[in-house]
């Protein structure tokens, strides 16, 4: 009687055992990977904005509604994209965006006086660029960016160039740190064409201010 008693025991205990397993190899714990967008390794374009005493200022970035994830959006085929479970943006995508394009503005400016929005308490902004990402994707092998960048003239309310940016990257190495790596870069050649608007249209209205003296 002992002897069933303990048999019946152990089949109990064996099956719970199976029965459980399953779902304690799901709830693992699996280890999550996080990556920063970092500023390109640029020189200064010129030195337009070298004695620039206003702010730069670069606004909350917009976000595609795929993009509002912190995994990064993996493309698994041509018509579908997903976020990634365990590779993710160490903060939220856009402030990580726009503060990554802060960066490389101050370093292809020469100047440390372009901030994220709100800037400086007292600060006085003189010129307002606003960036909105369609696309920020990509796979193992490549990297894909699509947005659209706006700078303003704060003091007269206009705007001085509103204009479409596309760029496929190469990754290198393939996969994950490939793909982060590619964002940086891309994010840097978007800092260089906004850089490049900026100092032609401070230029053109430094010039035009001088014939007005």
């Amino acid at each position: 009687m002992n002897v069933r008693r303990y048999s019946r025991c152990l089949f109990h205990l064996l099956v719970l055992f199976f029965l459980l397993l399953p779902s304690a190899c799901l709830k693992s714990p699996v280890p999550n990977a996080l990556y920063t967008l970092h500023a390109t390794e640029e020189k200064p374009l010129g030195n337009e904005f070298v004695n620039f005493k206003d702010m730069i200022l670069v606004m909350p970035v917009r976000m595609a509604p795929q993009l509002q994830n912190r995994g990064l959006l993996y493309q698994h085929s041509p018509n579908e994209a997903k976020s990634a479970a365990n590779h993710l943006w160490a903060g939220p995508l856009d402030q990580q965006i726009a503060a990554s394009i802060t960066a490389n503005l101050k370093i292809l400016l020469a100047t440390d006086n372009v901030a994220v929005f709100p800037g400086p308490r007292f600060g006085k902004t003189r010129y307002q660029v606003e960036v909105e990402i369609q696309d920020f994707s990509g796979d193992a092998n490549s990297f894909s960016i699509s947005a659209v960048y706006t700078i303003s003239d704060n003091t007269s309310y206009t705007i001085l160039q509103r204009k479409s940016f596309q760029q496929r990257q190469i990754n290198t190495p393939a996969g994950f740190s490939g793909y982060a790596a590619s964002a940086s870069s891309a994010l840097g050649a978007l800092s260089r064409e906004v850089s490049l608007a900026l100092i032609t249209a401070h230029r053109s209205q430094t010039d035009t201010s001088g014939l007005m003296q």
